[in-house]
């Protein structure tokens, strides 16, 4: 004799349901793993963003003379949260004697090997701002 009601699931079901539950835990995962990764990428930009702007803040505070014999490469303090940190310093004069072009670059590499990049760019005058 066979029972009608039993109640319960069946072998298919179980397998069923384990297999939907393993997806979404699969993506969970991967978003959580994407999140992380995007949050580090990040924070690496910010970093070089500050060392660059701690080297620009830094250059635009020495006399205009001194500026055309800047080295060309810097460190920063930021520096050893990034991986294999190079800063470089480019002046240039394309605007005249009296107006130096100066360009700060930060190139690091990210966890994936990608080379990143990070530069800003500031003009210093002779005189100073709004001065004839």
């Amino acid at each position: 004799m066979r029972a009608k009601n039993i109640k319960g699931f069946t072998l298919v079901e179980a397998l069923l349901a384990s297999f939907i539950m393993a997806v979404g835990l699969f993506a969970a995962g991967t978003a959580i793993y994407s999140q992380f990764f995007s949050l580090n990428q990040n924070r690496e930009k910010a970093i070089a963003t500050l060392a660059a702007q701690e080297e620009v803040e830094s250059i635009r505070g020495m006399p205009f003379d001194t500026i055309v014999n800047l080295p060309s490469s810097f460190t920063a303090g930021g520096f050893t949260y990034l991986n294999s940190p190079v800063g470089t310093v480019t002046v240039s004069s394309s605007y005249g004697d009296k107006i130096k072009k100066i360009s700060v670059t930060v190139t690091w590499s990210s966890l994936t090997g990608q080379t990143l990049q990070k530069s800003l760019v500031t003009l210093v005058t002779k005189n100073g701002i709004n001065k004839q």
